[in-house]
């Protein structure tokens, strides 16, 4: 079944000018062949006077409107459109575009067929080349962005007002497009209207930027030039770029700042000898951060993980620091349940604001470790971050409080303290959960923590500092090219 536009477009076309006129010189043309038959076979004259209607006007009438209409009609992909009508893939029925008189016609997008595509709804008569030419004429002249017709030479056939301003002249025409664009020289203007190419190129013109489509017609022997001014959006561009280029360089000087707060590797080795840091942040600045201290010979180190990565969670675990290095260095508080009180009291006192004080929901997991190695004794207490202790070649996970330090619905609650007999030889593991949620693998699933457990056991059978290496194998063969999704930190040490 033909759609209504399809049946219009058949009736535009079979009572266009061009068919009848050329129906009615066909049409002459068979009467002179008829009158010469109805002299020499005088006998059959009342069959001829019929014959000679059907043939001198009904045949070429019809014969010039199927002609037209299969020309019109057949939108097939690497013509040039007739008309200016919105169109429907015959194929898939899915994709519809609006062509214009005079642009090439695609394949389909969708099925990309190439078949032909049909009218669905038409904005303007079918044109024949001449008259396509006057259309894109006025289309041109009232076109605010320069436009061009250029020959197969390059010499300017048409211009419309808004070329004209742009290279400063009053006529165009006549002039060759590459004197006056040096840059499009190596552009074979012929190839382009044989074989029907488009070609895009961004360009500076009487210092401005233009975005330039030279597209081939090859039903009009000619190649159209549509220029678009992008000078706005390339100055856009050039600003966005250049406040990028600001905020990188402040998180690059944030990342200095964070790394200069972390504990020093020689901090860490002079406390705890044997150890083992696998630490690689999401972003350049992250969210989990490691503490390391010592008070009165007791071996203090925490893991955390604060709320947001990137910048947010960087400023977050500056924050955390800081307030550490208040309760255990100034303060000398070592018991690792009341840190947490403290911490946690004072991080929702830092992070209040006023009326919207309930509303901040910002805060931290965090496993805090207390070594005293006299009595041969860890104390541990956790906000959501469990530890893993190997001790003789077995594992065990001693797991935390189901609250974080921050705001919660059981603030009011102490953390608790959880004690663990030690001996030398003994790994202690601490860490955040940023590597146990990564996805990758072949099935692109999490790694999980039950394979994060079989890690940390099947590797301690190693020396801690090959650990340390087999356990950042492990997750980059793990993620591959997969996007790393959270900070990862992952802390071992070896009692001594």
């Amino acid at each position: 079944m033909y759609s209504t536009s399809t049946i219009k477009l058949a009736l535009n076309a079979a009572f266009e000018p061009t068919v009848l006129k050329r129906a009615i010189q066909i049409g002459f043309a068979s009467s002179i062949v008829l009158s010469v038959l109805l002299f020499f076979f005088p006998d059959h004259s009342w069959h001829l006077n019929y014959l000679s209607i059907l043939f001198a006007f009904l045949i070429p009438y019809g014969a010039s409107t199927l002609f037209a209409i299969t020309h019109f009609i057949g939108l097939k992909p690497g013509k040039t459109s007739h008309i200016d009508a919105l169109l429907v893939c015959k194929s898939c029925k899915k994709s519809n575009f609006h062509i214009h008189i005079g642009e090439q016609i695609d394949a389909c997008p969708q099925c990309k067929s190439k078949t032909r595509w049909s009218p669905i709804k038409i904005f303007s008569p079918t044109k024949s080349d001449t008259e396509m030419l006057k259309s894109l004429a006025l289309f041109a002249r009232h076109n605010p962005q320069p436009l061009l017709r250029v020959d197969e030479q390059g010499i300017i056939l048409g211009s419309n007002p808004a070329s004209e301003q742009l290279f400063k002249s009053e006529n165009l025409q006549g002039e060759n497009l590459k004197k006056l664009l040096p840059q499009l020289g190596e552009i074979d203007f012929s190839d382009l209207v044989i074989e029907e190419k488009a070609i895009e190129m961004v360009t500076l013109i009487n210092g401005l930027d233009y975005k330039l489509l030279i597209k081939g017609v090859k039903a009009l022997s000619t190649i159209h030039v549509y220029g678009n001014d992008i000078t706005a959006i390339m100055q856009a561009e050039k600003k966005i770029k250049r406040q990028a280029e600001d905020i990188q360089e402040s998180i690059q000087y944030a990342w200095f700042i964070q790394k200069s707060i972390l504990p020093h590797e020689e901090i860490i080795t002079g406390i705890f000898p044997k150890h083992l840091v696998f630490y690689k942040p999401r972003n350049v600045v992250s969210g989990d951060f490691y503490w390391v201290g010592e008070v009165n010979q007791l071996k203090i180190i925490a893991v955390a993980d604060s709320t947001g990565h990137g910048v947010p969670g960087a400023l977050m675990s500056m924050l955390g620091t800081s307030l550490l290095n208040e309760i255990i260095l100034r303060e000398k508080i070592v018991e690792p349940h009341i840190i947490l009180n403290n911490l946690r009291t004072r991080l929702l006192q830092s992070l209040a604001t006023g009326e919207n004080e309930a509303s901040v929901q910002d805060g931290m997991d965090m496993a805090i470790v207390v070594i005293d190695a006299e009595k041969n004794k860890l104390s541990y207490a956790g906000a959501y971050n469990p530890i893993i202790l190997i001790h003789n070649t077995e594992l065990s996970v001693i797991n935390p409080d189901n609250m974080p330090v921050g705001r919660h619905t059981e603030q009011d609650i102490s953390f608790t303290k959880k004690e663990i007999e030690i001996i030398k030889g003994d790994r202690i593991f601490l860490f955040t959960d940023g590597f146990k949620d990564q996805f990758g693998g072949d099935k692109d699933k999490k790694y999980s923590f039950k394979a994060f457990k079989n890690l940390i056991l099947e590797t301690s059978a190693f020396p801690i500092e090959k650990q340390e290496q087999l356990i950042q194998n492990s997750f980059e063969t793990w993620k591959k090219n997969t996007d790393q999704i959270d900070d990862v930190l992952v802390i071992g040490i070896q009692i001594e």
